[in-house]
């Protein structure tokens, strides 16, 4: 029976990673070491200071509104005040995207329940993954529990070692991209960086141009550790990381990972089972809760069983309504005591 498992951020969250409503509160505090961390810090605090009138408390704006107004000034080459030009919203999403990352990676806490659920599906179905995190939580469970199993991201990408390829792979289809993912801006070429081969600040792709737009940037000494970035096997161009961020105004399908959601389509629309682990069905993902409608209909005459849908959440008491009036009777277990819960299920 083949299981395609729809991964939230409720998933990684059992695993220490912060969901997205606790990333802002993380993004200033000051329990980042270095001279240039300390400089990111006051770069981003002053932005959502001057731009969210942010004053210190604990309301501080959500992530997706500051990366959605960073997205449509930079791409339509509008100011956010007259101190913010495109070319420093750029450097501010660097920045940005350069921090998330530092929080998605140094959160990271095994759990026996996510490794025993792992385990546990890969022994009962052939499994494949649907991810809308960055982080890489479920490739480090994938590498700890299954050790001979490589992972096939089904991008069109390039591995950026070629070691493993000859081993067994499962899909792990990510739709709004990785954090271990690099792009080259001039061939367009995608790298997965699976072995750990790049530091988180040669996934920043920072320029020089970074460091002589902000005062705080301009005193960090060391720069060039910094700015030395990894070179694309391909062309030599600089590449850096590439995820889609929360931009309403962009269609993530159309315009980010087109080849990425086809997949994501073929995967769900072939499998017998769906189980969705710490997803919320949010709003926001309009796009794709409309690829989980054309997925479990587009085949649905051709099927000899019906589709079954597993749904696992955690104390959720608004969740559970949302999946009912969007599958309705085709659910087939809703669990909300979590993982640890859902274990005994399989």
């Amino acid at each position: 029976m083949k299981a395609a498992l729809i991964l939230g951020a409720g998933f990684s969250k059992n695993s220490g990673i912060p969901i997205q409503s606790e990333i802002p509160g993380m993004l200033v505090t000051n329990g980042y070491e270095g001279e240039f961390e300390a400089a990111v810090s006051e770069v981003l605090k002053k932005f959502m200071e001057e731009v969210f009138n942010y004053d210190g408390s604990q309301n501080m704006p959500n992530l997706d509104d500051i990366l959605t107004c960073l997205d449509i000034s930079t791409n339509s080459g509008h100011h956010l005040g007259i101190k913010y030009s495109p070319v420093h919203l750029r450097t501010i999403r660097r920045l940005l995207v350069y921090r998330v990352f530092t929080i998605l990676e140094k959160s990271f806490i095994p759990s026996k329940d996510v490794s025993a659920l792992v385990h546990k599906l890969s022994k009962t179905y052939e499994t494949s993954y649907i991810v809308l995190n960055w982080d890489t939580v479920l490739e480090k469970y994938i590498r700890m529990v299954l050790p001979d199993t490589g992972v096939d991201y089904c991008s069109g990408g390039y591995d950026w070692e070629n070691d493993g390829l000859s081993k067994d792979r499962v899909k792990v289809i990510k739709v709004h991209g990785s954090c271990n993912w690099l792009y080259c801006d001039n061939c367009r070429a995608l790298f997965h960086d699976q072995n750990d081969s790049f530091s988180l600040l040669e996934k920043g792709g920072f320029q020089n141009i970074d460091f002589e737009l902000f005062d705080e940037l301009r005193k960090v000494s060391g720069k060039e550790k910094i700015l030395s970035g990894k070179k694309c096997r391909i062309c030599g161009n600089i590449v850096s990381s590439h995820i889609a961020t929360f931009s309403y105004r962009k269609s993530f399908r159309a315009n980010s990972f087109p080849r990425i959601w086809e997949k994501a389509e073929e995967v769900l629309a072939d499998s017998d089972r769906w189980i969705f682990i710490g997803y919320s069905l949010p709003e926001a993902d309009y796009e794709f809760k409309h690829l989980l409608k054309i997925a479990e209909l587009k085949l649905r005459h051709m099927r000899k069983k019906d589709l079954l849908i597993d749904v696992v959440l955690l104390n959720s008491s608004s969740t559970p309504q949302k999946y009912k009036g969007f599958f309705g009777k085709r659910i087939n277990v809703l669990c909300n005591d979590g993982i640890k819960g859902y274990l005994s299920y399989i």
